[in-house]
């Protein structure tokens, strides 16, 4: 029998996340080894950056936002499990299907604001009011890329979840 349609979406979104969440973790290596270059160059030569904070406290929005996706599609998301373990099998699946709905409706909200307030920082051209003035519309921006791609995981999950599948198992992409 071959795979339903949203199986062969799902692995294709797979192979995005993975390559998301590798560009976070360049982006976490950059993020440290420019923290230490920072911390040494203070410490030592008494001469701090004037960059590197505001930078990496803005990839750090890159870090979370481009792994979330990922992080929900390989099941190592914050999970609060204690109740999970005194039900059977099928209210887990209940309790799962349930949960996910609620995830799709916060990263619809969270998408949908994210929009507006990366639309409002494009429009308005508005810039950090540092000495980079970074425009935020590019900082924003990450936000409404790594929503989008959480709700389409989210989505992919809980129906496959509900025809009876497991996301997790399912063929890897």
């Amino acid at each position: 029998m071959g795979k339903s349609r949203i199986a062969i979406f799902y692995k294709g979104l797979k192979k995005v996340n993975r390559l998301c969440a590798t560009v976070a973790g360049i982006l976490t290596l950059f993020v440290t080894l420019s923290i230490f270059v920072d911390v040494f160059l203070r410490y030592v030569f008494s001469r701090p950056s004037i960059w590197i904070t505001e930078v990496s406290t803005y990839l750090f929005l890159y870090i979370i936002y481009l792994a979330t996706a990922y992080t929900l599609q390989v099941g190592t998301h914050i999970k609060v499990t204690f109740l999970l373990d005194y039900l059977g099998p099928r209210a887990k699946r209940i309790v799962d299907l349930v949960t996910s709905i609620f995830g799709i409706v916060f990263t619809v909200v969270l998408l949908w604001q994210s929009s507006i307030m990366t639309w409002s920082a494009f429009k308005g051209k508005w810039t950090s009011p540092t000495i980079l003035s970074a425009p935020f519309a590019y900082i924003h921006g990450v936000i409404v890329l790594g929503s989008f791609l959480l709700l389409l995981t989210f989505i992919c999950t809980t129906i496959l979840e509900f025809q009876g599948k497991d996301p997790m198992t399912e063929e890897q992409g």
